[in-house]
């Protein structure tokens, strides 16, 4: 049954299910449970792009929420100046990846706590830039986007399937990672720059190129969460609390992994809705010691756990097999 399942083109058809499922997912479900899974896709997307910057090329960023919040303003500011919500969240696609550029040269040369403390400092450095930029962002008064057309339930399942769409797209994405020459260059630098550097490696290049990838799917679900509230705040689009969150649920599934953000954004988002509704009062509590046993029993993830299932279910292979493939060929021709 294990080796069934891991066959390629099993695994594309349950993944095809698993998308099937939730596309038609919101037009089962009442409002309440439509906002929760929302949330959850919403998270998915921010987990993962952290995913591309900490699991693969081993910066730990804190302030992944600097491109939530630039997101949501690009939205916003060009939502109420009339555009075509598809530009709209294009035009904050690309503001993510340039912001991301521009700021990735000298911020990636930092390492360790340096780097995760210069994140913090650019998501408030943000904040208060955009918070004094009244004529175009509003200010401390925030922004007010059109009404949708269509009544509240239309608009909750076009968001719902927009969140989808991240979900799906930054899935994809760290799938081709784990396979492409870029994602092999990628940990490479995470693993040991100076040989990444005798690879051939431009090691600032491609961990820039990364961190680029992962601003871009976080500006565009800024975008979509903007799109969702129709009016944004500063406080409520650079919380530092988006950026902590989807760091535990990257933790909590196994950052690295494809799956592994996935799982830890809908166990903690649901579980997290749950107690909430029936222990309100020591919700953070119960929370923080479901944190703790995870990092406690699983410190890589409910990935791993289901490795070491699959490790302990497969038949021991017989002495003297054929060695594992060599990985890719080196990636100089694509760094």
């Amino acid at each position: 049954m294990i080796h069934f399942l891991e066959r390629p083109a099993v695994r594309a058809l349950l993944a095809a299910l698993a998308v099937a499922a939730l596309l038609l997912l919101p037009f089962g479900i009442e409002n309440y449970w439509l906002r929760v899974w929302t949330s959850v896709l919403m998270y998915v997307v921010v987990a993962q792009g952290l995913n591309i910057i900490v699991g693969f090329a081993g910066y730990h960023s804190f302030g992944n929420a600097a491109f939530f919040g630039i997101g949501a303003y690009t939205g916003a500011i060009l939502l109420a100046a009339d555009w075509p919500l598809a530009l709209a969240l294009a035009a904050s696609i690309v503001v993510g990846a340039v912001l991301a550029a521009v700021l990735g040269w000298p911020l990636l040369r930092l390492r360790g706590h340096y780097f995760a403390i210069a994140t913090v400092a650019l998501n408030i450095a943000l904040a208060e830039l955009v918070l004094n930029m009244e004529p175009i962002t509003g200010g401390a008064q925030g922004i007010a986007m059109p009404i949708p057309e269509g009544t509240p339930v239309e608009l909750y399942r076009k968001v719902y399937l927009l969140m989808l769409a991240g979900a799906v797209a930054s899935t994809v994405l760290v799938w081709w990672l784990t396979r492409s020459r870029f994602g092999y260059a990628l940990r490479a630098s995470k693993d040991s720059e100076s040989g990444a550097r005798a690879m051939g490696i431009d090691t600032t290049r491609v961990r820039v190129t990364g961190w680029m990838l992962s601003a871009a799917v976080t500006a565009y679900v800024g975008a979509v969460w903007a799109y969702w509230m129709n009016f944004i705040e500063v406080t409520g689009a650079f919380d530092i609390g988006i950026s902590l969150k989807g760091y535990i649920m990257m933790l909590m599934g196994g950052m690295g992994s494809v799956l592994g953000p996935v799982l830890g954004a809908a166990f903690f988002e649901t579980f997290a809705t749950l107690i909430w509704s029936r222990f309100g009062a020591v919700h953070n509590l119960m929370l923080g010691v479901l944190v703790c046993v995870v990092v406690l029993f699983l410190p890589r993830g409910f990935a791993e756990l289901l490795r070491r299932r699959r490790r302990r279910r497969r038949p021991a292979e017989p002495t003297g097999s054929a060695a594992a493939p060599a990985p890719p060929e080196t990636v100089r021709s694509q760094t």
